[in-house]
């Protein structure tokens, strides 16, 4: 493995050396070297999953498909994923919750709080980097399973998380389907909690790689199961489907299960998980919300800011205030 790491590091230091550290040094902006160089680790790991989702994924999805037709769909998906995956939206992300994470952690460390590492709480992992890995994967996920049942809780993030939803041709495209300020949420919470957890930055970023790539598979359009005991260990095609499949009158809220992202275990301690299901149709019953899919990536995200702020503000006010 040593070769592939000193290959991997002298490619990060030549593109930053390269690309980067000139822009910052012009203009004057040298204090971002350390987040500049960890950004342009994101961009290469974006790449390899971008080739994982291409090389891999794709094919099987081609071959082995569960919805068929309204291809144009998926245009906008790739659009989304190419910006989020290449680092364009995190980036945004990062320099808008970074003065927010950024005084959280001085507010913490004033208040002589010290976030603690699970290594010096249990001894066993200090010596195991893998485990230690897994340890801090299963909070972020846990986390995550919480944010994201959150979004399908609170009306106006609802009004921004349901353009995810809104996608009536989900794929391995389907992960990245977010409005930004729904990512800038997100990432918020759990950088949060990261910090109060003591997840380390290196740590993080590898976290949000192997989850985020898992997340892509667990949109494919494969009814794939992992069998009894494995599709209750890792979250795969089928089990995320039926989050996304398009509700009745006899299922009204079927999304609101299969809340997890990688791990299924949360949906199981607290109630929400359902195995076996059928595949069913995706997408959304609400007229409005499937109106998202005749937008491109701009048009979506101006439309779902005005479900956001239609959501934060009553009817009632809305309407006195016209008139």
């Amino acid at each position: 493995m040593r070769p592939v790491v000193d290959l991997w590091v002298g490619l990060q230091t030549w593109l930053f050396e390269t690309f980067v550290s000139p822009v910052l040094f012009s203009l004057n902006l040298m204090e971002w070297f350390e987040p500049a160089f960890n950004a342009v680790e994101f961009f290469m790991l974006g790449v390899v999953q971008i080739l994982v989702i291409l090389l891999v994924m794709r094919p099987l999805e081609r071959r082995w498909g569960v919805e068929r037709g309204e291809e144009r769909l998926i245009g906008a998906d790739r659009v989304y994923t190419l910006l989020n995956k290449l680092g364009i939206v995190p980036l945004l992300v990062f320099v808008l919750a970074y003065p927010i994470t950024n005084q959280i952690d001085h507010l913490v460390r004033v208040a002589g709080f010290a976030p603690p590492r699970l290594e010096r709480l249990v001894p066993g992992l200090y010596d195991n980097a893998f485990l230690s890995f897994l340890v801090y994967f299963a909070l972020y996920d846990f986390a995550a399973y919480w944010v994201h049942r959150a979004q399908h809780r609170f009306g106006w993030w609802w009004a921004l998380h349901s353009l995810h939803h809104s996608q009536r041709r989900v794929t391995v495209w389907t992960d990245d389907r977010n409005h930004v300020i729904d990512d800038l949420l997100v990432n918020l919470v759990l950088a949060v909690f990261a910090q109060f957890v003591g997840v380390q930055p290196d740590d993080f970023v590898l976290i949000l790689m192997v989850g985020r790539l898992i997340e892509s598979w667990s949109h494919a359009d494969i009814d794939m199961r992992f069998g009894w005991l494995g599709e209750r260990l890792l979250v795969g095609p089928r089990f995320h489907r039926l989050h996304h499949a398009r509700a009745d009158a006899a299922q009204p809220h079927i999304h609101d299960h299969n809340f997890a992202p990688v791990l299924p275990v949360w949906d199981m301690l607290f109630g929400t998980a359902r195995f076996g299901e059928t595949p069913r149709p995706t997408g959304v019953d609400d007229p409005e919300i499937d109106a998202d899919n005749r937008h491109g990536w701009l048009g979506q995200q101006v439309v779902v800011f005005k479900r956001f702020a239609a959501a934060l503000i009553p009817r009632s006010s809305w309407t006195a205030q016209r008139r």
